[in-house]
């Protein structure tokens, strides 16, 4: 089962999360943030992500952003409301396959576009039975599928990541192997829900922010978690 992101295997090599930087506030302010990013990656080496959000909705914005970002060695997510910011901007980061996660628009143009640029496509799911068929779908359109759940609240993030999971351990079903994410939002609650996640078999987690000690918490427990027997 591939599970590698951006270069980055989320499975074999233990989970990872990633932390977000903004394209509204400009280049000086996204340099200094991915430099924050990566001196917290120098003692949590699972944070191994970076996610770039479309804020600004505009696409030079995202792209001179998404530019930045690539110049780490962190691992790459691309966020936008707008699937057309996502093919312009994915295409000309060098040397990054980066995750897309397509906030608006119809799976099938998001699909279409993943496929088109040979990148994995975050896939969403209000419950298990509709990430699964959102998931099959993508799929036959060519596209790399990374599980998304809708997830609002710890309870909700524990019950579709231990459902999704059994799909796969206990009932064989191939898609509900895929590389299953969470996006979180900052603060406390947030590392709570990265924390069930994580508990939970997820091997990636996407947050807005969380501060360096709090990321220190995140990457002990994913350097805690034994996924033999998943």
């Amino acid at each position: 089962m591939d599970s590698e992101i951006d270069g980055i295997d989320v499975r074999a090599d233990g989970p990872r999360f990633g932390l977000s930087v903004t394209d509204a506030l400009g280049g000086a302010y996204a340099s200094a943030r991915i430099s924050e990013i990566r001196g917290i990656a120098e003692e949590c080496p699972h944070l191994g992500f970076v996610c770039v959000r479309d804020d600004a909705r505009d696409a030079d914005l995202f792209c001179e952003t998404a530019g930045i970002a690539s110049s780490s060695d962190l691992g790459i997510v691309l966020e936008s409301h707008d699937a057309s910011n996502i093919l312009r901007a994915a295409s000309g980061l060098d040397g990054h396959v980066p995750l897309i996660r397509i906030l608006d628009g119809g799976l099938e143009d998001s699909a279409m576009v993943a496929a088109m640029l040979g990148t994995p496509l975050a896939v969403p799911g209000d419950d298990v039975q509709s990430l699964m068929d959102n998931a099959e779908a993508a799929e036959s359109m060519g596209a790399e599928v990374v599980l998304d759940p809708a997830v609002a609240n710890m309870k909700g993030c524990l019950e579709m990541s231990t459902d999704i999971h059994r799909l796969w351990s206990e009932h064989g079903i191939p898609l509900a192997g895929r590389p299953l994410m969470v996006r979180a939002w900052s603060g406390e609650y947030a590392l709570a829900v990265a924390s069930v996640s994580v508990m939970c078999h997820g091997d990636l987690v996407i947050l807005d922010d969380l501060d360096p000690e709090a990321c220190r918490v995140l990457d002990a427990l994913m350097s805690s978690v034994d996924r033999n027997d998943s």
